[in-house]
Order: C-alpha cells, then sequence, then structure tokens
C-alpha cells in the first residue's frame, strides 16, 4: 500500500472513496449474467494528495489487471467521440514541422481508431502501435500494430528519427506513472527529437463536478493539471502546452525530454471539494435509488453507456441488478453480453419503448442520442448523470 503521493512524496493524503467489491475490469463484459456477477473484483481505497492534487488507488495490484482481447473499450461508435478523436489528430498534426516527415508511435492504440485516421492523412513515415488488446492484422493500411506491451525491449521495433508519442488513456491504468514517463523519455536513445501527447481523465474535473462513477480500479493514478506538469519534470520532461478536452473531463498535453533540472511552482486548490467526497456519494446513491424507484412505476429504466461510467453507477446504486432494466450501448461487440459484478445485460437502443428512461452516463453524448431516439418516434425520458446537479430531465419525441 502506498501512503506518501508517488508524485510528490506528499503525507496525509485525503481519503476520497472506499468500496469493497468492485470489478477489476470495466470494459471486460460477460457472455451470461452467472459468469458477469462472478466477474474478478477487488476493493478500491482512492486517495488524493493534498499537495499536488494527484489521486491513487491505494488496494491496486498490479499483477492482477492484464490486458487482452477480451478487453473491449472501442467507443467509435460515438459521432461525438469520433468527432473528439478528429480534434485530437488535428492537435498532433499542428505541431508537425513543415516539410519534416516523423515517425509516430501509439502506445495504448486500442483497435487502431487515433492510427487509421492518422494514415488517411499521409503525413507520418510510419505509424506503430502497440497495444495487448488489440484484435486486428499486425499491418492495418501502412499501420504496424503489436499486440503487447510497450517496454524497454520493443525499442527495436521504432524507426530511428524525428518522434512523435502518442498515449491515450494510458497513464491512469500505469502504478508507477512516473516510470511509465521516465521509459518514453529512454527513447532519447534512438531519436534526438521526441514530442509526446498524452490525454488522461483530470481529477480536478472528477472531484468539482462530483463524479463518484469516474473512480473505479483500472484507473489506479488519476491527475489534475499540477501533478501531472510534477510527475513530466520528475521523468525528464518540459511541458509544452496542457489543455482540457472533450467538456473539461479529460487533459491533454504536449511535452519534450530535456536534459536540465526544472521547477515549477502550485498547488492542489480542490482539497477542499476533495475532503467531502466520501460523504456525499451515499447521499448520491440514495438521490438515484429514488429516482429509478419511481421511474419504474412508468417504464423501464435503462443505463445509456455499458463501458466504465455504466458499470460503475449501476454497481452503486444498483448491486445485485434487480432495479435498473439494463444498460444500451453502440459497440456492438457489447451488446447481447452482460455487465460485470452486476449481471445487467447490454442491449441496443430498439428495446425502447414509450414511457421508458434513459439514464445518460457521460452529457456529452446526451445530443446524438436525443437525435437516435427522436428518429424512432418513441416518447423516452433522458435524464443525464449529473441530472441533481442541474436537474432538466428531458423528455425526447419526435412526435
Amino acid at each position: 500500500m502506498v501512503s506518501d503521493c508517488p508524485i510528490c512524496r506528499g503525507q496525509g493524503p485525503i481519503v476520497l472513496d472506499q468500496r469493497p467489491h468492485v470489478p477489476l475490469f470495466q470494459n471486460r463484459v460477460w457472455p451470461d449474467r452467472t459468469s458477469a456477477r462472478n466477474a474478478p473484483a477487488s476493493e478500491i481505497e482512492f486517495v488524493l494528495c493534498s499537495q499536488c492534487g494527484f489521486a491513487w488507488n491505494r488496494a491496486f495490484n498490479p499483477t492482477r489487471v492484464v490486458y487482452d482481447e477480451a478487453y473491449d473499450n472501442d467507443q467509435m461508435g460515438s459521432l461525438a467521440f469520433r468527432t473528439h478523436v478528429s480534434a485530437m489528430v488535428e492537435r498532433i498534426l499542428a505541431r508537425l514541422p513543415p516539410a519534416r516527415h516523423a515517425h509516430l508511435v501509439e502506445i495504448g492504440c486500442g483497435q487502431g481508431a487515433l492510427l487509421a485516421e492518422l494514415a488517411r492523412r499521409k503525413c507520418f513515415r510510419s505509424l506503430t502501435g502497440f497495444d495487448p488488446a488489440w484484435t486486428g492484422a499486425r499491418q492495418m493500411h501502412g499501420v504496424s500494430v503489436h499486440a503487447r506491451e510497450f517496454g524497454p525491449d520493443a525499442f527495436d521495433l521504432i524507426p530511428r528519427g524525428p518522434l512523435f508519442v502518442v498515449a491515450r488513456h494510458v497513464i491512469e491504468h500505469i502504478a508507477d506513472p512516473v516510470q511509465f514517463l521516465r521509459l518514453i523519455a529512454a527513447l532519447t536513445e534512438i531519436s534526438d527529437d521526441i514530442r509526446l501527447f498524452i490525454e488522461t481523465p483530470d481529477i480536478e474535473w472528477i472531484v468539482q463536478t462530483f463524479q463518484p462513477q469516474d473512480l473505479f480500479y483500472e484507473h489506479c493514478s488519476l491527475f489534475s493539471e499540477y501533478s501531472l506538469s510534477l510527475a513530466l519534470v520528475r521523468a525528464r520532461f518540459e511541458l509544452v502546452q496542457m489543455d482540457r478536452v472533450f467538456n473539461n473531463q479529460y487533459l491533454w498535453l504536449e511535452a519534450r525530454p530535456t536534459l536540465g533540472e526544472q521547477r515549477i511552482g502550485g498547488h492542489c486548490g480542490f482539497a477542499g471539494a476533495a475532503s467531502g467526497f466520501r460523504s456525499r456519494r451515499q447521499a448520491f446513491v440514495e438521490r438515484w435509488r429514488a429516482q429509478i424507484a419511481s421511474l419504474a412505476e412508468t417504464g423501464s429504466v435503462w443505463l445509456w453507456g455499458a463501458a466504465s461510467k455504466g458499470v460503475t453507477f449501476a454497481l452503486l446504486v444498483d448491486p445485485e441488478g434487480s432495479c435498473l432494466a439494463g444498460a444500451i450501448d453502440v459497440n456492438p461487440g457489447k451488446v447481447g453480453r452482460f455487465l460485470p459484478v452486476t449481471g445487467l445485460p447490454i442491449v441496443s437502443s430498439a428495446v425502447l419503448q414509450d414511457g421508458d428512461t434513459a439514464i445518460v452516463m457521460n452529457p456529452n453524448y446526451e445530443a446524438e442520442i436525443a437525435d437516435e431516439i427522436a428518429a424512432t418516434g418513441r416518447s423516452v425520458r433522458l435524464m443525464p448523470i449529473n441530472y441533481f446537479q442541474d436537474p432538466q430531465g428531458t423528455t425526447r419525441t419526435s412526435r
């Protein structure tokens, strides 16, 4: 158990949340309810450093988390998410020097959505991906993908020359994030011109907007702007730029290795909000349970989103999987399967009937969900997950 902050060595962290039985994997679904209810599980004990704003799961055991082909976090069925990925592609291409083609490596490339988009642009000399959950062919339209984790023994698979390194939604899965950054910095052995791009959830957004469903086992390392800047400094990176993206849910940064010593100032400005996080969670759960019971009197109540937020929210409000009807998802690989631990079925939106309610797990997708429902002509109530912060639940119909 790590008690001192892994980033700044601060002591006496604030306990954010503790839960005794959560799935190891949010994005692994199961073929039947029995196997789903018996999915591998563990505990979480999330704490937050009051000095730098880094949060970590003190109960995390990296030996229990092995990513393989059964792990499915594909979100490209959503237009909103595809739009976001395209925007990140534009950010990367904007940093490409004129008339100087570089190589690009993506660590944790998933099923290659970003690499495929870059391949269509034909701006890089080569595109290489690493991901143990990769299920496709090794060669994909000019992209080389290795179904394995990225490590020092992968350096021989990377071309020499100017190098862009992309790691989107990877560092939050790493128990020792500074060592992970140092591994990337070691690529200077094969390139003297490296640009690093990282996208990761923003713990300050999670705390300030109160998102208990965004704390789960896989995400063992969650950064604020300041703590991520400190981690880069410890790994001998120089921060070029950092922004909030995806409606402030994620941090996006560009950095480059440096040989010089750096010092940065700052502090955690949201420790006050964090100190009451755990006590607020119970009230959150009770409000949603009462709301779901009331809504179920006039129709079925569904979750819209069978990924991390949906898995965690279901476990918080309906651990036995007896109140919610199930979870709707646009990923066809998940439809017909079941959420871990709660055992709720995953279905397509075709199941929705007049009078039903869908609780939208991410408000970023609400507009496209509303359009999809309106096209069916059904009268379905949409309630975003932040309903109790902004109680404007709406009924969507094309009639």
